[in-house]
Protein backbone atom coordinates (compact mmCIF):
# COMPACT_ATOMS: atom_id res chain seq x y z
CA UNK A 1 0.00 0.00 0.00
CA UNK A 2 2.89 2.19 0.69
CA UNK A 3 4.24 1.67 -2.57
CA UNK A 4 1.38 2.72 -4.52
CA UNK A 5 1.13 5.92 -2.85
CA UNK A 6 5.11 6.84 -3.13
CA UNK A 7 4.00 5.76 -7.11
CA UNK A 8 1.11 8.19 -7.49
CA UNK A 9 2.73 11.24 -5.81
CA UNK A 10 5.92 10.77 -8.19
CA UNK A 11 3.49 10.80 -11.21
CA UNK A 12 1.59 13.74 -9.60
CA UNK A 13 4.58 15.63 -9.57
CA UNK A 14 5.61 18.37 -12.36
CA UNK A 15 8.32 16.97 -14.42
CA UNK A 16 10.67 20.14 -12.58
CA UNK A 17 10.02 18.49 -9.28
CA UNK A 18 10.93 14.99 -11.05
CA UNK A 19 14.28 15.59 -11.22
CA UNK A 20 14.36 17.14 -7.71
CA UNK A 21 12.95 14.65 -6.19
CA UNK A 22 14.97 11.51 -8.24
CA UNK A 23 18.24 13.10 -6.48
CA UNK A 24 16.70 13.25 -3.39
CA UNK A 25 16.55 9.67 -3.23
CA UNK A 26 18.59 8.79 -5.52
CA UNK A 27 20.80 7.14 -2.25
CA UNK A 28 17.52 4.91 -1.40
CA UNK A 29 16.61 1.64 -2.39
CA UNK A 30 12.66 3.31 -2.59
CA UNK A 31 14.37 5.28 -5.72
CA UNK A 32 14.63 2.15 -7.30
CA UNK A 33 11.40 1.05 -6.90
CA UNK A 34 9.72 4.23 -7.92
CA UNK A 35 11.13 3.82 -11.10
CA UNK A 36 10.26 0.14 -11.77
CA UNK A 37 6.57 1.49 -11.12
CA UNK A 38 6.99 4.67 -13.50
CA UNK A 39 8.38 2.21 -15.87
CA UNK A 40 5.57 0.00 -15.59
CA UNK A 41 2.89 2.69 -15.94
CA UNK A 42 0.43 2.30 -19.34
CA UNK A 43 2.14 4.05 -21.92
CA UNK A 44 -1.30 4.98 -23.55
CA UNK A 45 -2.40 8.70 -22.43
CA UNK A 46 -5.11 8.43 -20.19
CA UNK A 47 -7.62 11.34 -19.17
CA UNK A 48 -6.29 13.82 -17.05
CA UNK A 49 -6.20 13.68 -13.15
CA UNK A 50 -7.52 15.48 -10.92
CA UNK A 51 -5.37 18.01 -9.30
CA UNK A 52 -3.95 16.19 -5.84
CA UNK A 53 -3.28 18.17 -2.85
CA UNK A 54 -0.10 19.17 -1.86
CA UNK A 55 1.18 16.26 0.11
CA UNK A 56 3.30 17.59 3.20
CA UNK A 57 6.82 17.78 3.24
CA UNK A 58 8.59 14.48 4.53
CA UNK A 59 10.83 13.68 6.88
CA UNK A 60 14.32 14.86 6.39
CA UNK A 61 16.21 11.59 5.39
CA UNK A 62 19.52 10.73 7.44
CA UNK A 63 22.68 12.78 5.93
CA UNK A 64 24.63 10.61 2.93
CA UNK A 65 28.08 9.33 3.81
CA UNK A 66 30.91 11.41 1.86
CA UNK A 67 31.59 10.28 -1.58
CA UNK A 68 34.97 9.82 -2.41
CA UNK A 69 37.17 13.12 -3.67
CA UNK A 70 36.96 14.32 -7.02
CA UNK A 71 40.02 14.19 -9.55
CA UNK A 72 42.18 17.34 -9.28
CA UNK A 73 41.11 19.87 -11.73
CA UNK A 74 43.47 21.77 -13.75
CA UNK A 75 45.38 24.90 -12.29
CA UNK A 76 43.19 28.34 -12.36
CA UNK A 77 44.83 31.10 -14.27
CA UNK A 78 46.57 33.20 -11.58
CA UNK A 79 44.18 35.68 -10.00
CA UNK A 80 44.76 40.04 -10.70
CA UNK A 81 47.28 41.32 -8.11
CA UNK A 82 46.08 42.59 -4.69
CA UNK A 83 46.10 45.64 -3.10
CA UNK A 84 49.43 46.45 -1.30
CA UNK A 85 48.99 45.61 2.28
CA UNK A 86 50.15 47.77 5.03
CA UNK A 87 53.33 48.29 5.67
CA UNK A 88 54.39 45.40 8.69
CA UNK A 89 56.55 45.76 11.86
CA UNK A 90 60.39 46.00 11.75
CA UNK A 91 61.89 43.24 12.03
CA UNK A 92 64.65 42.02 15.08
CA UNK A 93 68.21 43.44 14.16
CA UNK A 94 70.25 40.62 12.36
CA UNK A 95 73.30 39.47 13.96
CA UNK A 96 76.27 41.65 12.41
CA UNK A 97 78.03 40.31 9.58
CA UNK A 98 81.69 39.97 9.58
CA UNK A 99 84.12 42.37 8.86
CA UNK A 100 84.39 43.40 5.46
CA UNK A 101 88.01 43.97 3.93
CA UNK A 102 89.55 46.93 4.01
CA UNK A 103 89.00 49.37 1.42
CA UNK A 104 91.92 50.78 -0.56
CA UNK A 105 92.79 54.25 0.99
CA UNK A 106 91.82 57.76 -0.58
CA UNK A 107 93.00 60.50 -1.69
CA UNK A 108 94.80 63.05 0.81
CA UNK A 109 92.02 65.38 1.55
CA UNK A 110 92.79 69.21 0.93
CA UNK A 111 94.81 70.99 4.23
CA UNK A 112 92.64 72.19 6.73
CA UNK A 113 92.34 75.59 7.73
CA UNK A 114 94.67 76.54 10.50
CA UNK A 115 92.53 76.88 13.65
CA UNK A 116 92.92 80.33 15.64
CA UNK A 117 96.32 80.81 17.91
CA UNK A 118 95.56 79.64 21.34
CA UNK A 119 96.15 81.87 24.38
CA UNK A 120 99.48 82.73 25.36
CA UNK A 121 100.07 80.48 28.28
CA UNK A 122 102.02 81.70 31.67
CA UNK A 123 105.32 82.36 31.61
CA UNK A 124 107.48 79.35 32.47
CA UNK A 125 109.91 79.42 35.13
CA UNK A 126 113.75 79.93 34.32
CA UNK A 127 115.57 76.08 33.29
CA UNK A 128 118.65 75.57 34.99
CA UNK A 129 121.72 76.61 32.30
CA UNK A 130 122.17 73.78 30.26
CA UNK A 131 125.72 72.55 29.59
CA UNK A 132 128.23 73.96 27.44
CA UNK A 133 128.52 73.43 24.10
CA UNK A 134 131.49 72.35 21.73
CA UNK A 135 133.33 74.54 20.14
CA UNK A 136 132.64 74.31 16.07
CA UNK A 137 135.17 73.58 13.86
CA UNK A 138 137.44 76.63 12.20
CA UNK A 139 136.13 77.74 9.45
CA UNK A 140 138.02 78.03 6.13
CA UNK A 141 140.24 80.75 4.72
CA UNK A 142 138.41 83.29 2.08
CA UNK A 143 140.44 83.88 -0.64
CA UNK A 144 142.61 86.76 -1.20
CA UNK A 145 141.11 89.57 -1.94
CA UNK A 146 142.68 91.75 -5.37
CA UNK A 147 144.70 95.01 -4.15
CA UNK A 148 142.15 97.98 -4.48
CA UNK A 149 143.12 100.87 -6.67
CA UNK A 150 145.12 103.40 -4.34
CA UNK A 151 142.74 105.89 -3.09
CA UNK A 152 143.41 109.41 -3.65
CA UNK A 153 144.92 111.73 -1.22
CA UNK A 154 142.75 113.30 1.39
CA UNK A 155 142.97 116.87 2.56
CA UNK A 156 145.11 118.03 5.29
CA UNK A 157 143.66 117.16 8.85
CA UNK A 158 143.56 119.26 11.63
CA UNK A 159 146.13 119.70 13.73
CA UNK A 160 146.05 117.43 16.74
CA UNK A 161 146.13 118.34 20.40
CA UNK A 162 149.80 118.91 21.55
CA UNK A 163 150.65 115.38 22.58
CA UNK A 164 152.09 114.52 26.60
CA UNK A 165 155.54 115.28 27.64
CA UNK A 166 158.22 112.59 26.43
CA UNK A 167 159.91 110.71 28.84
CA UNK A 168 163.40 112.45 29.90
CA UNK A 169 166.07 111.03 28.10
CA UNK A 170 169.65 109.62 29.97
CA UNK A 171 171.95 112.31 29.93
CA UNK A 172 174.57 112.20 27.36
CA UNK A 173 178.23 111.28 27.81
CA UNK A 174 180.60 113.58 29.56
CA UNK A 175 182.79 115.38 26.99
CA UNK A 176 186.34 115.46 26.40
CA UNK A 177 188.50 118.69 28.51
CA UNK A 178 188.85 122.01 26.87
CA UNK A 179 192.17 123.54 25.68
CA UNK A 180 193.74 125.44 28.61
CA UNK A 181 192.29 129.18 28.68
CA UNK A 182 194.14 132.53 29.21
CA UNK A 183 194.92 132.68 33.04
CA UNK A 184 192.42 135.41 34.00
CA UNK A 185 193.23 137.79 36.69
CA UNK A 186 193.56 136.54 40.15
CA UNK A 187 190.34 136.27 42.18
CA UNK A 188 189.38 136.91 45.65
CA UNK A 189 190.89 134.16 47.79
CA UNK A 190 188.48 131.52 48.06
CA UNK A 191 186.87 129.93 50.77
CA UNK A 192 188.61 127.73 52.73
CA UNK A 193 188.64 124.08 50.68
CA UNK A 194 188.10 120.84 52.04
CA UNK A 195 190.27 118.75 54.55
CA UNK A 196 192.43 116.54 53.23
CA UNK A 197 193.48 113.02 54.09
CA UNK A 198 194.93 112.40 57.37
CA UNK A 199 198.86 112.50 57.52
CA UNK A 200 200.81 110.10 59.54
CA UNK A 201 201.28 111.82 63.31
CA UNK A 202 204.19 114.01 63.50
CA UNK A 203 206.40 114.68 65.87
CA UNK A 204 204.62 116.73 69.08
CA UNK A 205 205.73 120.16 68.34
CA UNK A 206 205.41 123.01 70.86
CA UNK A 207 202.31 124.48 71.98
CA UNK A 208 202.02 127.62 69.50
CA UNK A 209 200.20 130.83 70.58
CA UNK A 210 196.19 130.41 69.29
CA UNK A 211 195.46 131.67 66.31
CA UNK A 212 192.62 133.59 64.90
CA UNK A 213 189.25 131.80 64.42
CA UNK A 214 188.79 130.65 61.11
CA UNK A 215 185.77 130.88 58.62
CA UNK A 216 183.14 127.71 58.76
CA UNK A 217 184.14 125.30 56.05
CA UNK A 218 181.28 123.64 53.86
CA UNK A 219 180.32 120.05 54.88
CA UNK A 220 181.96 117.14 53.86
CA UNK A 221 179.51 115.50 51.56
CA UNK A 222 180.02 114.64 47.92
CA UNK A 223 178.82 116.86 45.02
CA UNK A 224 174.94 117.29 44.95
CA UNK A 225 174.97 117.57 41.23
CA UNK A 226 176.78 114.94 40.67
CA UNK A 227 174.16 112.78 42.85
CA UNK A 228 171.51 114.50 40.44
CA UNK A 229 173.19 113.42 37.49
CA UNK A 230 173.38 109.25 38.52
CA UNK A 231 169.51 109.50 40.17
CA UNK A 232 168.39 110.86 36.32
CA UNK A 233 170.16 107.65 34.87
CA UNK A 234 168.90 105.35 36.99
CA UNK A 235 165.58 106.60 36.81
CA UNK A 236 166.01 106.41 32.74
CA UNK A 237 167.35 102.87 32.84
CA UNK A 238 163.89 102.11 35.29
CA UNK A 239 161.82 103.65 32.39
CA UNK A 240 163.56 101.89 29.69
CA UNK A 241 162.63 98.21 31.88
CA UNK A 242 159.40 99.31 32.51
CA UNK A 243 158.40 99.62 28.74
CA UNK A 244 160.03 96.43 27.73
CA UNK A 245 158.29 94.78 30.43
CA UNK A 246 155.09 96.03 29.34
CA UNK A 247 155.80 94.90 25.87
CA UNK A 248 156.66 91.50 27.16
CA UNK A 249 153.57 91.35 29.33
CA UNK A 250 151.38 92.41 26.11
CA UNK A 251 153.14 89.43 23.83
CA UNK A 252 153.01 86.77 26.72
CA UNK A 253 149.06 87.92 27.42
CA UNK A 254 147.82 87.81 23.56
CA UNK A 255 145.77 86.10 22.76
CA UNK A 256 145.11 83.53 25.79
CA UNK A 257 145.15 86.22 28.62
CA UNK A 258 143.93 89.52 30.08
CA UNK A 259 144.92 92.31 32.72
CA UNK A 260 143.57 94.10 34.96
CA UNK A 261 145.89 96.10 37.25
CA UNK A 262 147.78 94.26 38.86
CA UNK A 263 145.76 90.87 37.80
CA UNK A 264 146.79 88.98 35.18
CA UNK A 265 144.13 86.11 34.03
CA UNK A 266 145.63 83.27 31.91
CA UNK A 267 143.88 80.05 30.32
CA UNK A 268 145.90 76.49 30.16
CA UNK A 269 143.39 75.64 27.06
CA UNK A 270 141.20 72.44 28.28
CA UNK A 271 138.91 71.63 30.70
CA UNK A 272 139.09 70.26 34.48
CA UNK A 273 137.02 69.49 36.87
CA UNK A 274 136.76 72.36 40.03
CA UNK A 275 138.98 70.42 42.47
CA UNK A 276 141.45 69.28 39.08
CA UNK A 277 141.65 73.05 38.05
CA UNK A 278 142.36 74.44 41.65
CA UNK A 279 145.71 72.17 41.72
CA UNK A 280 146.62 73.34 38.37
CA UNK A 281 146.29 77.03 39.07
CA UNK A 282 148.17 76.75 42.15
CA UNK A 283 150.96 74.73 41.23
CA UNK A 284 151.78 77.52 38.74
CA UNK A 285 151.53 80.05 41.28
CA UNK A 286 148.40 81.65 40.78
CA UNK A 287 144.78 80.25 41.96
CA UNK A 288 141.22 80.26 40.14
CA UNK A 289 140.18 83.91 39.27
CA UNK A 290 138.33 85.80 41.86
CA UNK A 291 136.35 88.85 40.31
CA UNK A 292 136.41 91.64 43.26
CA UNK A 293 135.32 94.15 40.51
CA UNK A 294 133.42 94.32 37.30
CA UNK A 295 136.44 95.30 35.32
CA UNK A 296 138.43 91.77 36.64
CA UNK A 297 134.79 89.83 35.97
CA UNK A 298 134.76 91.56 32.55
CA UNK A 299 138.81 90.42 31.93
CA UNK A 300 137.23 86.67 32.65
CA UNK A 301 134.25 86.55 30.75
CA UNK A 302 136.30 87.92 27.58
CA UNK A 303 138.38 85.43 28.12
CA UNK A 304 136.14 83.03 27.52
CA UNK A 305 134.97 84.69 24.16
CA UNK A 306 138.30 85.04 23.11
CA UNK A 307 138.50 81.21 23.62
CA UNK A 308 134.97 79.98 22.35
CA UNK A 309 134.49 78.57 25.13
CA UNK A 310 130.62 78.70 27.68
CA UNK A 311 131.50 78.99 31.18
CA UNK A 312 135.05 78.69 33.63
CA UNK A 313 135.45 77.89 37.25
CA UNK A 314 136.05 80.83 39.78
CA UNK A 315 137.45 80.26 43.38
CA UNK A 316 134.62 81.37 45.04
CA UNK A 317 132.75 78.14 47.10
CA UNK A 318 130.16 77.77 50.07
CA UNK A 319 131.12 74.45 50.75
CA UNK A 320 131.89 75.30 54.57
CA UNK A 321 128.21 77.02 55.03
CA UNK A 322 125.65 76.75 52.42
CA UNK A 323 124.01 79.76 50.69
CA UNK A 324 127.33 81.74 52.08
CA UNK A 325 129.86 81.85 49.53
CA UNK A 326 133.61 82.86 50.61
CA UNK A 327 137.02 83.31 48.81
CA UNK A 328 139.17 80.83 49.03
CA UNK A 329 141.02 83.13 51.89
CA UNK A 330 137.46 82.20 53.77
CA UNK A 331 136.61 86.49 53.23
CA UNK A 332 132.89 86.88 52.09
CA UNK A 333 132.32 88.17 48.75
CA UNK A 334 133.14 91.99 47.97
CA UNK A 335 131.89 91.70 44.73
CA UNK A 336 128.97 89.22 42.82
CA UNK A 337 127.07 89.65 39.38
CA UNK A 338 124.63 86.64 39.96
CA UNK A 339 122.08 85.56 37.03
CA UNK A 340 118.54 85.83 37.88
CA UNK A 341 117.00 83.54 40.03
CA UNK A 342 120.81 82.13 41.02
CA UNK A 343 122.56 80.61 43.14
CA UNK A 344 119.35 77.93 43.52
CA UNK A 345 121.73 74.89 44.61
CA UNK A 346 119.77 72.69 42.55
CA UNK A 347 119.35 68.91 43.49
CA UNK A 348 120.89 70.02 47.16
CA UNK A 349 124.93 69.64 45.65
CA UNK A 350 125.95 73.33 43.95
CA UNK A 351 128.56 74.59 46.09
CA UNK A 352 130.98 75.57 43.41
CA UNK A 353 130.64 79.13 41.32
CA UNK A 354 130.99 79.27 37.12
CA UNK A 355 130.51 82.57 34.80
CA UNK A 356 129.42 82.23 31.78
CA UNK A 357 130.93 84.69 28.52
CA UNK A 358 128.01 87.50 29.30
CA UNK A 359 129.23 87.85 32.84
CA UNK A 360 126.92 86.09 35.29
CA UNK A 361 127.66 83.64 37.70
CA UNK A 362 125.85 80.41 38.38
CA UNK A 363 126.17 77.75 41.37
CA UNK A 364 127.19 74.60 39.82
CA UNK A 365 128.10 70.94 41.40
CA UNK A 366 131.90 71.20 41.75
CA UNK A 367 132.22 67.83 39.94
CA UNK A 368 131.16 69.38 36.53
CA UNK A 369 134.46 70.11 34.24
CA UNK A 370 134.35 73.75 33.07
CA UNK A 371 137.39 75.83 31.12
CA UNK A 372 140.34 76.33 33.13
CA UNK A 373 141.46 80.03 33.90
CA UNK A 374 143.71 80.86 36.42
CA UNK A 375 144.88 84.32 38.11
CA UNK A 376 148.24 85.72 39.04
Amino acid sequence: MLLLLSGLMLLSQPPRSLGTEMNTYSGKTLTTTACTLVMCSPAENGPPGRDGRDGQEGLRGEKGDSGSPGAVGPTGLPGPVGVIGPKGDSGSAGEPGPKGDSGRPGPPGPPGVPGPAGREGPKGMQGNIGPQGKPGPKGEAGPKGEVGAPGMQGSSGTRGPTGPKGERGAPGERGAPGNAGVAGPAGATGPQGPLGARGPPGLKGDRGAPGDKGAKGESGLPDVTALRQQVEVLQGHVQRLQGTLSHYKKVELFPDGRSVGDKIFKTAGFEKSFQNAQKICTQAGGQLPSPRSAAENEAVSQLLIAQNRGAAFLSMTDSKTEGKFTYPSGEPLVYSNWAPGEPNNDRGDEDCVEIFTNGKWNDKSCAESRFVICEF
